[in-house]
């Protein structure tokens, strides 16, 4: 059964508190035994700070459920790139994931100067242990092929990393009008031994006026690959440009949309005014979409463009705040605030 997701799904609206903040550019996040947060940072997008990529340890606050103390850096200096000249848009890479698994816990680093790879991090500082070219974005593990994988944005594909090196799973086609279909988040869906991608859908490049924000409204999708024959079969349809996924125990599949629309890019008029760049600031959401019925639910609203999602024992954390660290945005009532990463928990009594 193929999901469309409805214009305008059913709310109902989780509890949610901002529980660390002052970061650039957080991204993935994976829990650890201890309760402890293993987090990465893509960096600032400042030209003067071209190395402000780095890895950290959130350690729970004692007497504080839900909130956690002062990061503890695990390894710094990695490459932080602004794509905004060549985008007009809020995007900034470097580190992309974590995911621990089968005795590991690696990172995605993408790096167009001296070359992307997954590190790690049991070694310090964190070691190189696949290589690869491009954009490397989200990792998983495949318990059943016992192999490592990611989704590469720039060239549409599902690949996969093992001793031999890595190999190309699945080529995503391109969508209907077009347009790339930019894999974003990949997750191990372990009732199918498939993996779930969530498709961003990429710029159409038709109309040189609207550059930066030509976007097809609603063409995101997530689909199904599996990984021993690159087979594609699409889930979920009707999104708008999701990014982060998680799987839960009861089957429902919690799914971030980036925001609402696409807006004020960050062309070279550009000043410093407080603009959107190019996505919608603050009106990012989650929604939970239940597999076996396809019911959908939305959880949280306002989110400002988040990116990357992490399951707990009875909430989710959320990764917020992409963009160059510092910059002024437009609130939704009026007025402006500076960019800032944060991580949000958004409680899910109901949906576990």
């Amino acid at each position: 059964m193929t999901v469309t997701i409805p214009p305008s799904p059913q709310e109902d609206l989780r509890r949610s508190t901002v529980v660390v903040e002052g970061l650039l550019n957080p991204r993935g996040l994976c829990l650890q035994a201890d309760g402890s947060l293993l987090l990465v940072e893509a960096g600032s997008g400042h030209p003067d700070a071209p190395f402000s990529g780095r890895i950290s340890r959130l350690r729970p606050a004692p007497g504080s459920p839900g909130a956690y103390l002062a990061a503890e850096l695990v390894a710094e200096g990695y490459r932080s790139m602004n794509m905004q000249v060549r985008m007009l848009r809020d995007e900034i890479m470097g580190l992309s994931d974590i995911a621990c698994a089968d005795g590991r816990c690696l990172a995605s680093l993408t790096d167009y100067v001296e070359g992307s790879r997954v590190l790690d991090l049991a070694q310090h500082p964190p070691t190189a242990v696949f290589h690869s070219r491009g954009n490397l974005n989200a990792l998983c593990f495949h318990p059943r092929r016992r192999t490592w994988l990611s989704v590469k944005p720039d060239t549409n594909q599902v690949v996969e990393f093992d001793d031999q090196g890595e190999r190309v799973v699945a080529q995503i086609p391109d969508m209907d009008q077009g347009q790339d279909a930019v894999p974003v988040t990949l997750v191990y869906e372990p009732t199918t031994g498939a993996v779930l991608v969530s498709l961003f859908s990429g710029e159409r490049r038709l109309d040189p006026t609207r550059q930066g924000v030509d976007f097809v409204e609603r063409a995101g999708q997530v689909i199904r690959v599996w990984p021993e024959d690159g087979r594609i079969q699409p889930l979920i349809t009707g999104l708008q440009l999701p990014t982060g996924l998680a799987l839960t125990p009861g089957g429902g599949l919690l799914i971030l949309e980036l925001c609402r629309s696409l807006l004020q890019p960050l062309g070279p008029d550009w000043q410093g005014e407080a603009r959107h760049g190019g996505f919608e600031r603050f009106s990012g959401r989650l929604l939970h979409c239940d597999l076996a019925t396809g019911t959908t639910r939305v959880l949280a609203t306002g989110l400002d463009t988040p990116s990357n999602l992490c399951l707990l024992d009875d909430a989710v954390l959320v990764s917020e705040g992409m963009g160059l660290h510092g910059r002024p945005l437009p609130l939704p009532g009026g007025g402006t605030t500076p960019l800032d990463g944060r991580i949000r928990r958004v409680l899910l009594q109901g949906y576990l």
